[in-house]
């Protein structure tokens, strides 16, 4: 047992070299990682391939992947990323795997313009897997529905309904798997923003913060001032976004329920009601 093993399973011991940055869940032994990325060993060479003089350890292998992104630019990136995308064999796997470590790397160094290409790509990939997903759905239902119209001249009104029972299902199962995606991959991408810890001290004011929001989005000049909106373009989808990424109270809130908030809150909102009358001009005056 080596020096660092012996001083690691006394516990005391573990937290102090952890404490000065010796503590890892890597291994310093050579392979054992999985090869998103193709790497020879021999001398580097300036091509796409990872080059190491022996067999690297896992986070020597990953970091390298990173450091001969830092050798492009451009569309370099992508044709770079490519060629190891091309060359694995879980498509899926590997876009994970790129998502979680470009995110990570952005947290430290958010300006970082190949990353940010690199993610940039990621999430292309991601939105050609959807689009093509989309296809596949279309193109079920289209033959569901035709099944069940080619049925009808010898199909039994029971029959009728069961065909029409069983596609309806096996359509809400498609859907609900598709949003479950759509909401993971939003997750996925805002998880890399820098976001706000904006807390509340009164839950209480949580549905009056939505209100202020939306009368902001609604404010508009005087008429004497001709028809002018303040916002050339701020929606209630981006409203939901502000709350999700920046307030505590609404991060665990999914994007689309908060859409229907901001709609419900909406509706709660009385033009003619002193208080919003004093605010709605308080706000033109105080933009125009």
């Amino acid at each position: 047992m080596g020096w660092k093993n012996h001083l690691f399973s006394n516990i005391f011991w573990r937290n102090v070299l952890g404490s000065f940055g010796e503590r890892s869940g890597y291994s310093k032994e050579s392979g054992g990682f999985i090869p998103y990325f193709q790497y020879k060993i021999g001398p580097y060479q300036s091509d796409q391939y990872l080059y190491f003089p022996k067999e690297p350890f896992p986070l020597l292998y990953k970091n390298e992947i990173f450091n001969k992104l830092q050798e492009y630019t451009g569309y370099d990136i992508i044709r770079y990323l490519e060629f190891h995308f091309a060359a694995y064999t879980d498509s899926h796997d590997f876009l994970r795997f790129l998502h979680y470590e470009i995110s990570e790397r952005l947290r430290r160094a958010p300006k970082n313009v190949r990353l940010l290409s690199a993610l940039s790509w990621v999430m292309e990939k991601i939105s050609e897997f959807q689009k093509q997903a989309d296809r596949s759905l279309r193109t079920e239902i289209e033959k569901g529905v035709q099944e069940i119209i080619s049925g009808q001249p010898t199909a039994s009104p029971q029959e009728m309904d069961q065909r029409i029972t069983a596609f309806s299902e096996k359509l809400e199962e498609h859907l609900g798997l598709i949003l479950a995606e759509t909401e993971k991959g939003i997750k996925e991408l805002t998880d890399s923003f820098t976001t706000g810890t904006i807390e509340l001290n009164n839950h209480n004011h949580e549905e009056k913060l939505i209100q202020l929001l939306i009368l902001l989005q609604q404010v508009q000049a005087p008429p004497q001032a001709g028809v002018e909106l303040l916002f050339k373009k701020f929606t209630a989808a981006d409203i939901a976004a502000i709350l999700h990424l920046h307030f505590e109270a609404f991060q665990d809130n999914k994007i689309n329920t908060l859409q229907r908030k901001v709609g419900d809150q909406g509706e709660r909102i009385k033009a003619n009601h002193p208080k919003v009358k004093k605010l709605t001009e308080a706000l033109q005056e105080f933009f125009y």
